[in-house]
């Protein structure tokens, strides 16, 4: 595939995966507490980096509402390497919810990207407790990283 463009939309049993793209700019604009203009901005420059499979980006939207509730994916992806940087921002949900979209974009990076290596950035809006279930272990650093074992 010369591009991430098959991977959406990802569906788990209450959320949506989506491009940037398929979401209204007014929308998106209002999760990432941006003014249009920057908005717009950032949805173009993140769909450029996952097409050119530099990074892999979703907004996320609860299935149920209809209600774009973060976004969230890849930040780096060198698939020569299998290594990938993951991330999850936007609103601090419930830990169930955490949890179905942690380990969704988990398996993901296994089974698609064939990653054996995953680290978390931006974990503060995600409990402990979710990411550990998930495969992260903190290192010394206290950075989150999970591996294939």
């Amino acid at each position: 595939m010369s591009s991430f463009e098959g991977y959406h939309p990802l569906l788990t049993p209450q959320f949506r995966f989506d491009w940037l793209t398929q979401f209204r700019l007014k929308q998106v604009a209002a999760v990432t507490d941006q003014d249009l203009a920057e908005t717009a901005e950032w949805i173009n420059t993140t769909m450029h980096q996952t097409m050119s499979r530099n990074a892999l980006t979703w907004g996320i939207e609860r299935r149920a509402t209809h209600r774009l509730v973060g976004w969230g994916g890849f930040h780096t992806v060198d698939l020569p390497a299998h290594k990938g940087q993951a991330y999850l921002s936007g609103q601090t949900l419930p830990a169930s919810e955490q949890q179905e979209i942690v380990d969704r974009l988990v398996n993901f990076a296994r089974e698609e990207l064939q990653l054996t290596v995953l680290t978390l950035k931006d974990s503060q809006n995600l409990d402990d407790a979710v990411v550990a279930a998930a495969g992260f272990e903190q290192d010394a650093h206290q950075n989150w990283r999970w591996s294939q074992h």
